[in-house]
């Protein structure tokens, strides 16, 4: 998937936030102390190991076993903003899997065409990229929302 150590440990990171939930994953608790705060303290509490306060999964124990991972669980418990740097970077890259700015809009995507008084054809060239499934869903949410429109005339 073109993700490195740094961005798998960095990724896990997102543990901070939320916890487990026993009905959907057969695990209950969270992983930090306050699971509502987005910090470093999901690596704080890892290296703590037995003592941690904090549900350890074994995937969670495992990175302390590779040496690769654990530079960087060290890296991020002494040094929150590292781990904001690198959390922003890792997050931006697993969210632009598989989308190349070859693919992005190169013409006009939506053009609009006044045809009575109070109606617009919208004529749609959607392609498959990220900025296309926004696009997407926004015209599905306006155009129901114009459904309840006309329904409440």
């Amino acid at each position: 998937m073109g993700l490195s150590d740094k961005d798998i440990v960095a990724l896990a990171g997102a543990h901070t936030l939320g916890r487990a939930h026993l009905e959907r994953s057969g695990f209950d608790g969270p992983w930090t102390r306050d699971p509502l705060k987005f910090d470093n303290s999901y690596f704080v509490e890892l290296l703590k190991e037995e003592e941690s306060e904090g549900l350890q999964l074994s995937m969670d124990k495992t990175f302390l076993d590779v040496p690769e991972f654990r530079n960087y669980i060290e890296l991020y418990a002494k040094d929150e903003d590292a781990f904001f740097i690198d959390y922003a970077e890792s997050h931006k890259k697993l969210s632009e899997l598989g989308f190349t700015p070859e693919s992005s809009v190169t013409k006009p995507i939506i053009t609009l065409e006044y045809v009575h008084s109070r109606e617009w054809n919208m004529n749609l060239e959607i392609r498959l990229s990220s900025l296309g499934v926004a696009i997407a869903a926004a015209f599905v949410a306006i155009s129901f929302l114009n459904n309840i429109r006309k329904r409440m005339k």
